[in-house]
């Protein structure tokens, strides 16, 4: 299904949840055209959108679709330009920008946002020459996933950006991203991974982490997280689209970190 309209879609269907795309290929939408749906969608959500952004990787449907499909550091460039661009049209009331990839002449965005100065920007991803650089000076919230090595040392990346940036790293917000395989019994938890054996730890990378356990195992491996500093976990559910696992989580999960 196509992101932007399940946002819409979502935004008329809920009153309290805010609506989180992880990420939008920033090669597949026209950078000012995009700017100006998410006005949209933050409105009738009424101030619901958190938006996250991304390079693209996947080449295969790029060349399906018949987009161009430059080599990543374009993608990412391009992405720092469109990011520059939104926040523009979201707080300007008109907008003339020339970059190396992205020109406007003239351009409204109107209305703006709810949200002020806009909505919150995620960037999403562990690069350390790009990735990690552009977080470190447009994006409100990064994201990335690995195991609680991997993400320390990215950390650690972003912190060296955003001294050379002159930004503040505790404004930008650190966020991990996993999947996860949760049930009441290890016994469950343990049936569930012989259907996907590739969330067993011995099957995963040294760099890699899910979330695989039972609520009690699963809330001291967040914590673990949260000690370095992560403030929001992203979770995909390997059940989906049962809602066991989803409820579960949310009951015995989430309120030890309200």
């Amino acid at each position: 299904m196509e992101c932007t309209t399940v946002l819409a879609g979502l935004a008329e269907a809920t009153d309290d949840v805010y609506l989180y795309p992880k990420t939008i290929n920033n090669r597949f939408r026209h950078p000012p055209f995009l700017a100006k749906t998410m006005a949209t969608i933050d409105r009738i959500s009424e101030g619901r959108l958190k938006l996250g952004m991304g390079g693209g990787w996947k080449d295969d449907e790029a060349n399906a679709y018949g987009y161009d499909w430059p080599g990543a550091p374009g993608r990412l460039r391009e992405m720092e330009e469109t990011i520059r661009l939104m926040k523009k049209l979201w707080s300007e009331d008109e907008v003339t920008y020339d970059g190396e990839y992205v020109s406007v002449d003239g351009a409204v965005c109107k209305p703006h946002p709810v949200q002020d100065p806009h909505p919150p920007i995620m960037v999403g991803g562990p690069g350390e020459e790009f990735t990690l650089r552009i977080a470190a000076q447009v994006a409100d919230v990064w994201n990335c996933w690995g195991s609680h090595s991997f993400y320390e040392h990215k950390l650690s990346v972003l912190a060296d950006h955003c001294e050379t940036y002159d930004r503040e790293y505790d404004d930008i917000q650190k966020s991990w991203f996993g999947r996860c395989v949760i049930r009441e019994s290890e016994a469950e938890v343990e049936e569930l991974l012989e259907i996907a054996p590739r969330f067993r730890p011995e099957n995963l990378d040294d760099d890699i982490t899910h979330l695989v356990g039972t609520p009690e195992q699963i809330r001291e491996q967040i914590q673990g997280f949260a000690d370095l500093g992560v403030e929001e976990i992203v979770v995909e559910f390997i059940d989906f689209s049962e809602t066991t696992g989803a409820e579960l989580f949310a009951d015995e999960v989430l309120p030890a970190f309200a």
